[in-house]
């Protein structure tokens, strides 16, 4: 008796994504697929970014076919194709007035690049477009955390779901982003962002973060570049210096150890508030650190150290060697929105339901037409 197996055989596709974070320091470029992982680590210098643009435009095509692109956000659009952006759409997401003076350069000019050569991309939305952050937290605040913030926060869900053997929607934590100019804290409780103070709000090594209201009027006229002034580095009065050199700096010179002081005191300060906004803090697993500086043991031990009285403390899990979590971060979600691995992680975040402008809710005069 002959006995015959039929097998049932069904193609699979993998899925290929891309993601990019226009850092401060460098743009870094995150390919991922769910056969190899990590496919593509690669990073490259701001500067260099913004004396060629196009050297991003080459190496995204360099990769050869891809099924999405997470594309560099800045202050981020609710979820929007790159080729069906706006003037306005470009204007949102760096939030620069039109100056004569000024050419068009960085991020603008790298979208539009990118919507001229059709690549197929998703703007993703920042902080403050999530439905899962509450009206009054917004009022009055554009910088809750731009969209790279948003993408960080994907590898510390992603950490804890593996860490700690949880689903997606048990995930709460405290993250916190020291960057190369900007610091940042998030609020994430049961796998949604709750809350953000963004890097205009905390001191950052480069920047100033919330301007004291007395000390905005005196200052008349504030520039977008003033942003990027007044922190760290500046009031120690080495505005190139790097983070390395300012920590040794600090041991032997008084002005430069004022400087950590108010940077670490920004930082607590920022992370003691945003836990008010958990539902239950009982549900703060850990203080996860993230970014550039976190990487920078000196810098983020004190950190460690002080803010383990709200939960443990911990250095985010980087899944790559070279890119930044917010790179990986939007790789991931490029995943997630074609419905691979990490589709629940991105469902669990509605950042399909992202809605409304950056500029929502603001009760003061703005002049930017």
């Amino acid at each position: 008796m002959n006995i015959i197996f039929f097998v049932s055989t069904r193609l699979v596709k993998i899925i290929k994504v891309l993601g990019v974070d226009p850092g401060s320091y460098s743009w870094d470029f995150i390919g991922f697929d769910e056969e190899q992982g990590i496919c593509l680590d690669h990073s490259i210098p701001t500067k260099q970014i913004q004396k060629n643009p196009e050297i991003c435009l080459e190496l995204i095509k360099s990769r050869g076919n891809f099924d999405l692109l997470s594309a560099p956000s800045g202050f981020g659009l609710p979820l929007k194709k790159i080729v069906d952006m706006s003037d306005e759409d470009f204007f949102l997401t760096i939030l620069k007035k039109k100056s004569k003076k000024d050419s068009i350069i960085g991020l603008t000019q790298i979208l539009k690049l990118l919507k001229k050569e059709k690549i197929n991309g998703y703007m993703l939305p920042s902080v403050k477009h999530l439905p899962t952050v509450k009206r009054y937290h917004k009022i009055n605040k554009i910088d809750l955390g731009t969209a790279d913030k948003l993408c960080t926060s994907v590898v510390g869900i992603r950490n804890q779901m593996e860490d700690l053997s949880i689903p997606c929607n048990e995930t709460s934590f405290i993250m916190v982003e020291m960057g190369y100019a900007f610091s940042a804290v998030l609020a994430i409780e049961n796998g949604k962002i709750i809350d953000g103070i963004g890097g205009s709000n905390i001191m950052g090594f480069r920047a100033v973060g919330s301007i004291d209201g007395e000390v905005a009027y005196l200052m008349g006229k504030i520039r977008k570049r003033d942003v990027y002034k007044g922190g760290v580095s500046s009031i120690a009065g080495f505005g190139d210096m790097k983070a390395e050199e300012l920590i040794l700096l600090a041991k032997k010179d008084e002005k430069t150890q004022v400087a950590l002081n108010a940077y670490y005191d920004s930082v607590k300060k920022a992370v003691y508030a945003i836990s008010s906004s958990f539902y239950n803090p009982e549900n703060i697993k850990q203080v996860l650190f993230a970014g550039r500086y976190a990487r920078f043991d000196p810098l983020v031990k004190p950190l460690l150290q002080d803010l383990k009285l709200i939960a443990p403390t911990k250095v985010m899990r980087s899944y790559a060697q070279i890119s930044k979590e917010s790179a990986q971060g939007a790789a991931f979600i490029a995943n997630g929105l074609l419905g691979g691995r990490f589709k629940d992680i991105v469902d669990t975040l509605q950042i399909r339901k992202a809605s409304g402008s950056i500029l929502d809710d603001i009760y003061l005069p703005l002049e930017y037409k």
